[in-house]
This record gives C-alpha cells, structure tokens and sequence, in this order.
C-alpha cells in the first residue's frame, strides 16, 4: 500500500516506518500537526516537544511532509470517538483530507503501542477517509520493543521527562541506547513503561537507516516545567540543528538491507515470551482437506429440530436467541430475512441490535461471504459492533443466526459494564476486524471473544504449515486479545469454547494443542464444511476473569430453559 507517516519526531512514529517497509509497504510523504504556538502542548494525541526538528527528518528521509497546526484541544474524552467540532482529532481528520487532495495513498502509519485513546481516534479518522490504519508496534511487549528498536540502530534522544526516577539536569539529550539499562532498573523499581507510553518520556530521532542524513544538534537549552522535588518535568529546546549527509544514499527499502528487521511473518516464526511462534510443516495431512459431509450429518442438520428458534432470558439482562432462519433466493436477501426476524425477536424482549454482544453466523455457502459480508455491514456499522464466528454447514436455508445480548436492568449491579475491543489497525499483535464485528465484548466479568483463525496478524493471510501451526496460531491470538481486553486474564480463563475444524483428522492436532495451554475448558469439536478465508480451524471461546472460582447462574438458568 502506498501509506503516508504520521510522524511526531520520537522514536515510535520512525520505527513504525521501518516496519511498514519491512511489511512491504511504500511511504510516499510524512504528516504532522504542529502546535499552533509553536511551543509545547499538553495534548492527549499528539506529540509537540522537539517539532523544531520535523522539517529536518523529512529532509532526512527525502519525503515531501504535509503539516498543520492544531490547538491540542481534547473535547471527547472518553473510550468512544464520535466526530465533534474543534477537537484535536479532527485536525487530523483534516490534515489527512487535504493530503488525499495532493497525492494518492492508502494507508496512515501511526506509532501508537498501548494507547486506545489514539488508537480509537486515528481509526475512526481513517475509516471516515477509507484509509487502512498501519500500528506495527500495537500492544508490543515494551522491553522487547526497545531492544529491537536499538539493534536496528534507531539513535534516538531524550527530549523530554515527567516522572520518579528520570531527571532533566541527567537525562535529558541522551540516546536510548546509552539510557537503556537505565530505563530498566526503572522499570523494576518504579514500574517505569520502558518506551515511555505512561508519558515518562519522549523522544526525537537523530539517526535510523531510514534517514540519508543525520541530524545534528548544534545548541539546545533545558526547559524546567515543573521543579518537582521527586519528579521534575523538562524538556529540551532546541536552537541550532543541523543535517550532516551520510553515503552512499540508497532507496528507503535498501537503507534496511543487513537489519534484524523482521516482516509480518518473522513475528510468528520464533518463541520470544508468548509474542512469537513457530511454523511446522511436516502436518501429514497438510495438503488433504477432504470434507467430511457424512449423510447422517447432513439429514441431522435438515430435520425439523431446527425449523424452530428458541430464546431465554434472564433476570440479569441477559438474552441469547438461537435458530433464527433466513429465507430467499439471493443469500444477501436471506441474511437481511433472518435479521428482520433477530430484530423482531429482540424487541419482543426490550432489547436491540445495540445490545447484542456476540452473534453466530451459519451459512450453507462460504462463496457468498462477501456478498453477505456487505448485507451484515449494513445492519451492524454503530461504534463498537458485537463479536462475530462465522462457519459453513450444510442446513436446508442460506443463513441461520444466533446471538447473546446483554442490556444492563433496573436494581441490577450498577458496577457492570459493558466494554468492546474493535483494533481495526493491522499489527503484529493479533487479527485486526476492519469489518463490523469486534475483537472482544466484556460484560462484567464474562468475555465474548470473535471467531479465530490463524491469520498472520501483520499481513492478514492464512499462516502455512497446516492444521499444527493453524491451531497454534489460533489459540495465540485467544490469548493475546484477552489479555488485551484484560490483564489479569488469559488462555486459562477461557470456561467454554467450540473448535470447528474442516476435516474430522484435525480434531486430534487442534485438541492438543489447545491443552498444551490449558485443560481449564469445555471445548466441543465440531467438523463443519467450511471456514473463513479456507482455515482449517476456528476458536470460537468465551472466558470469565475468575475461571478457578467460576459459578455462572445464568447459563445454568439457559440450560434450564431449554429443557
């Protein structure tokens, strides 16, 4: 994709760069917002301190840059983002609007790590602009991350600090590289976030093989913000820079030749913590996808029993809603049939297509995906849509859905809240959902998560090396996206799950691999006829924060009901 940089000057926003031209990618221009008064902001998105030097860095790398001034006004502060009048964020929206007048792109490259504040806002800006958001360092492991930024010869200083145990008169000017073990002691001692993503710290680049000259820093001064006795905030200003050339000057893809930088694949083919994963492709059944579509299945799935939805409710505000069937020769207008029936279901109960959390499509011809990809969009497109599996089986109707709902209910705890993970930016984290459904739905303790499958996460294809490192990869990005949604949960906490699997010789692999994690669950392995993007597996789980001591009333009241 042709992408344009946003690009605050610090480290992340450079080695974001790095990463999308290791994922193959071609960055056409830089962009930037300047602070309107040319002095340092206090901004939720933006970085200000060290804007003396982004004109330089766009020499420096030979890319035209696109800037504009912002006012670092923050007007919605809270988990959502809806468009609003004089907000930072839509000076963003603005700048980027204005660059699409210029030049062709695709894609903005962003250098957010753990920040859903500006990972929200510059996604809801790009998909306003249809633009396809690139945060290569997304939820990376921090040490992890600086380390791999310094070998791949990121000189970065200093430019700012605001918290225990970094001191302007000391630190400010000098290079990660050199601060590094510092940082980590830090780290030990005070919790300090080792890329400065609790705002410890910023940053400004001097060097990377991105650049064909260096920045050199001729005169700068020490600003005292704050003379706070245990943590003083100061930033360095700089007076004098200066570009020094270096040779030979080579294209943006050859500067990275001889890096230990890794593409989309290099982040799942090593172990590393949990953050890597190795691909096997000796799978005996690698290349036999045979379906297995025995008889007796089939006339099961086509018997009246299924002719009939059923529904429960409980007095918690739950309300799950199964067997709903629609009808038509085109499959779009049998999708839209069996919403029209979810929708009268859900109204009959006081709840709405907002409310549901978690939904389950079955249909008889994953061919029509697409097509019904774009019916399902129309229906689902508010912020923070409901997780989402999605399986082939033979049934005698196009579409058959199920769902789970959760409305919060008068007298009932006031503490419980509903919380969504829709990261639509791709990273080397986990899957991102461009579509209409999201990540993961909390509701209180329970966690819903989305249907996955192995996709590589930096480039959205279907991991090689067959059902092993299928189902390895799978369960990973369980993991990854309920630690996300939750620290203090992971795999183990996931309580009961389906694995649907195309073939029934890959029920076996699939069970192992899942157990070489946890046996904490109740998993059903169900051979269907077809899966998503052709995977050969699929997770479909939900999980409670507290799996050891887990009592869940109310799928013992569902059970009941359905009796």
């Amino acid at each position: 994709m042709r992408v344009v940089a946003m690009v605050s000057g610090g480290k992340d926003s450079t080695f974001n760069m790095m990463q999308c031209i290791a994922a193959g990618h071609n960055i056409v221009a830089l962009a930037n917002l300047v602070p309107h008064n040319k002095t340092e902001i206090d901004s939720y998105m933006y970085q200000s301190v060290g804007h003396e030097a982004i004109d330089l860095i766009a020499q420096a790398v030979d890319l035209p840059i696109f800037k504009r001034e912002t006012f670092g006004v923050s007007k919605k502060k809270g988990k959502t983002y809806y468009p609003c009048e004089n907000d930072e964020v839509e000076d963003l929206y603005l700048l980027l609007q204005e660059i699409q007048k210029e030049i062709e792109f695709d894609a903005v490259s962003v250098g957010a790590i753990l920040s859903d504040y500006q990972r929200v806002r510059v996604e809801n800006v790009c998909n306003r602009l249809k633009l396809t958001p690139l945060a290569y360092l997304w939820q990376r492991n921090q040490k992890e991350l600086l380390d791999e930024m310094i070998r791949c010869e990121v000189d970065a200083i200093v430019i700012k600090v605001a918290t225990l145990g970094l001191d302007p008169k000391k630190h400010l000017g000098r290079s990660l590289s050199l601060l590094q073990p510092h940082l980590l002691k830090m780290h030990e001692k005070y919790g300090l976030n080792v890329c400065g993503e609790g705002g410890e710290y910023e940053t400004v680049t001097l060097d990377c093989p991105l650049f064909k000259s260096r920045l050199v820093v001729e005169d700068s001064e020490i600003i005292m913000h704050q003379n706070d006795p245990i943590a003083p905030v100061g930033f360095l200003r700089f007076n004098s820079l200066n570009l020094e050339f270096k040779l030979p000057v080579l294209s943006l893809e050859s500067r990275l030749d001889g890096l230990p930088l890794k593409d989309s694949y290099g982040y799942v083919t090593e172990y590393s913590d949990d953050s890597t994963f190795e691909l096997t492709h000796d799978d005996a059944d690698g290349d036999n996808n045979d379906l297995l579509i025995e008889q007796e299945i089939t006339d099961n799935l086509k018997s009246d029993v299924l002719q009939k939805s059923s529904c429960g409710v409980s007095k918690e505000g739950w309300f799950w809603v199964a067997g709903i069937q629609g009808y038509s020769n085109d499959p779009g207008g049998a999708l839209e049939d069996a919403i029209c029936k979810l929708k009268l279901t859900l109204e009959t109960n006081s709840h709405t297509l907002q409310d549901i959390c978690a939904i389950t499509l079955y249909i008889s011809d994953m061919g029509q995906f697409v097509h019904l990809n774009e019916v399902y969009i129309k229906n689902f497109h508010h912020v923070n849509p409901p997780t989402r599996a999605c399986v082939q089986i033979p049934i005698n109707c196009p579409v058959m859905i199920e769902a789970l709902s959760w409305k919060s209910v008068e007298n009932g705890d006031s503490e419980i809240e509903r919380q969504t993970m829709h990261v639509q930016s791709i990273s080397h984290w986990a899957p991102c959902n461009i579509g209409p459904y999201s990540q993961a739905t909390k509701i209180g303790d329970f966690i819903h998560l989305a249907g996955q499958i192995a996709l590589v996460p930096g480039n959205m294809q279907l991991v090689p090396g067959g059902i092993k490192a299928q189902s390895k990869l799978a369960v990973r990005h369980i993991d990854r996206v309920l630690r996300a949604m939750d620290s203090s949960v992971n795999v183990r906490d996931v309580v009961q799950g389906v694995c649907y699997v195309t073939h029934s010789s890959y029920i076996e692999p699939a069970r192992k691999q899942w157990e070489a994690k946890t046996n904490n669950a109740i998993v059903q392995y169900v051979v269907v006829t077809g899966l998503p993007r052709g995977a050969l597996v699929e997770w479909h789980v939900w999980a409670h924060k507290h799996n050891n001591q887990f009592e869940c009333k109310f799928y013992t009241q569902t059970l009941r009901s359905s009796i």
